[in-house]
């Protein structure tokens, strides 16, 4: 069996292929590093070690595709190389998904889900979305909730003594209907 000859073809067609051939193998390369690095696997390699370990479970509230560099990454890049639980961080990544959220009055009853609170009157306060959502992804309580405890609304709102009547912030009527 004779080996087959090379094909003649000019260095600069040499050239083009070799760099699409280099191309093609950088690709899956690319992907592989991408997906590595924006997994919670690879978060999990420093924070596995972290008390409580129920901490670093999916959250209740975001959909199984936010992941971890969707809320600790400062720009949306293909390939995360810098991570951050800085507060400013965090709340650009907040309000990146949740853009009506600082006018999203929660004031009326038909509005109201669980508490009473103007978001507006918040953000124009400058209130930082962490400063009442600290636990909404990693929630230390137990039972994980998700939610803004009452013990962080009093970090602020001390004025407003805990024998307050409960209906101040939560509806006696939350458990109603809607048609």
């Amino acid at each position: 069996m004779k080996i087959p000859e090379i094909p003649k073809l000019s260095k600069r067609t040499w050239a083009l292929i070799a760099a699409g051939l280099v191309i093609l193998a950088a690709i899956p390369g690319l992907g592989l590093v991408r997906f590595t690095t924006s997994h919670p696997f690879f978060c999990l390699n420093c924070h596995k070690n972290q008390e409580p370990i129920d901490m670093w479970l999916p959250s209740r509230v975001h959909p199984a595709s936010v992941g971890c560099v969707d809320c600790h990454t400062s720009k949306n890049h293909f390939m995360a190389h810098s991570f951050s639980a800085s507060e400013d961080v965090m709340n650009q990544k907040c309000m990146s998904c949740h853009t009506t959220v600082p006018g999203g009055e929660q004031m009326d009853l038909d509005k109201v889900k669980i508490v009473k609170i103007s978001h507006k009157q918040h953000a124009d306060k400058k209130v930082l979305c962490i400063d009442c959502h600290r636990s909404l992804e990693h929630d230390k309580g137990t039972p994980r909730t998700n939610r803004p405890t009452m013990e962080m609304c009093y970090q602020c709102h001390q004025a407003h003594p805990r024998s307050q009547a409960c209906d101040k912030c939560h509806p006696i009527n939350l458990v109603y209907t809607k048609k």
